[in-house]
């Protein structure tokens, strides 16, 4: 591997984690666990909107099985170490999926070109590559990774999503859908509290019975469709117990490797503290890996200290790669923009911080000004 090719990677190994780790949250500790345990429900009516997003936060214990479509428009740039999440984010991709548990699944990714399967059995994931005839295990659960296409199925984008309801978001009703995948849909709508979510809303149809999310769009602020997610076929049942059984494949390539937790990367890069409040944003979550998560309900955001020469050369990918300087009043900074997710990446001196969220870009760049001015990680 080039030396050059060795720092472009590592330059954006960073920005990989900092944009995994937001899109690894927010986790149902919000107030949509809240929701749960206050709604009494009433099987003889129409399901309200709190009662419909209960049972999509419940529905990963339904099985089924079925071929979905995801759309993203994210703009993502395509940058190593991010390449393959700028193509899950950005593209459109078809999976096929069997689902008899969160802990028993499978799920195919199809391409042009050949599929790859994910198969979570018990403890272990495992990847079968078709085209390559390669088993590949997954060794350890990591708290923090890239996203994978799997991820844009509109059950767990939805749960993902939904799960981060807080108490100013709004929870509504839609017209249901007469047919999705040949089922009746209901649909239910979130509108951020908070105008500084670059999320316009976001629309989930589910099935009202089981709960199972079928269809979920993401709206920016701006009006467009940043995600776009459905099942075109989709039977709720569980799947034979031999479809979900990792291939035996004999001739085949084994090898296995240790889950890319970028969390435990970072930790190396961690020399002090972050505070428990930024631009008037309380800390929501616990620092991993030197990082630490801002905000409430649909707004929120992930703050990473980072080393000055590490910082630097962000920095400078980011001027190169399309990025705009703007005015902190303190140091630099550079914003990176995809209309959806913003990032900016900003130094005086030998502090640096990196700050990206589904936030508009003043109160990162507030954030980033408030981490400056007070100075609260020293590196040495």
């Amino acid at each position: 591997m080039s030396v050059v090719t060795q720092q472009t990677r590592r330059r954006w190994a960073t920005v990989a984690a900092g944009i995994a780790i937001l899109l690894s949250l927010p986790v149902a500790t919000s107030a949509a666990t809240s929701l749960i345990h206050a709604q009494t429900e009433d099987r003889t009516a129409s399901p309200s909107a709190q009662v419909l997003l209960q049972r999509a936060l419940a529905s990963a214990q339904v099985p089924h099985s079925g071929l979905a479509q995801s759309t993203g428009s994210l703009g993502l740039p395509d940058l190593p170490q991010l390449a393959d999440v700028a193509a899950v984010l950005g593209g459109s991709t078809r999976t096929r999926v069997w689902w008899a548990r969160d802990t028993a699944w499978r799920v195919d990714v199809l391409s042009p070109t050949g599929e790859q399967g994910i198969y979570q059995d018990g403890g272990r994931t495992v990847v079968w590559n078709y085209e390559q005839s390669r088993l590949t295990e997954i060794i350890g659960t990591p708290s923090v990774r890239l996203p994978r296409a799997d991820d844009l199925l509109p059950p767990q984008a939805a749960r993902r999503l939904l799960a981060g309801v807080g108490p100013g978001d709004r929870v509504e009703s839609l017209p249901g859908r007469r047919s999705v995948a040949g089922l009746r849909a209901e649909g239910l709508r979130i509108v951020p509290g908070d105008r500084r979510s670059t999320i316009g809303h976001v629309d989930v149809w589910l099935d009202p019975d089981r709960g199972l999310p079928v269809a979920i769009q993401v709206v920016d602020s701006a009006g467009l469709t940043a995600l776009r997610s459905q099942f075109i076929e989709l039977h709720l049942a569980a799947p034979k117990p031999a479809v979900l059984r990792v291939p035996s494949a004999p001739g085949a390539g084994h090898d296995s490797t240790d889950a890319p937790d970028l969390a435990s990367r970072l930790q190396r890069f961690d020399r002090g503290w972050l505070p428990d409040q930024i631009a008037g944003m309380p800390a929501t979550s616990p620092i991993v890996g030197g990082a630490a998560t801002y905000g409430t309900g649909l707004v929120r955001f992930v703050a990473l200290p980072l080393p000055g020469r590490l910082a630097d050369q962000i920095f400078d990918a980011a001027r190169t790669g399309g990025g705009t300087e703007v005015d902190l009043g303190t140091g630099q900074a550079m914003l990176v923009s995809s209309g959806l997710i913003n990032l900016v990446v900003a130094r005086e001196g030998r502090r640096a911080y990196l700050t990206v969220g589904l936030v508009d870009a003043q109160l990162l760049r507030d954030a980033a000004n408030d981490l400056l001015v007070n100075a609260y990680v020293w590196f040495g």
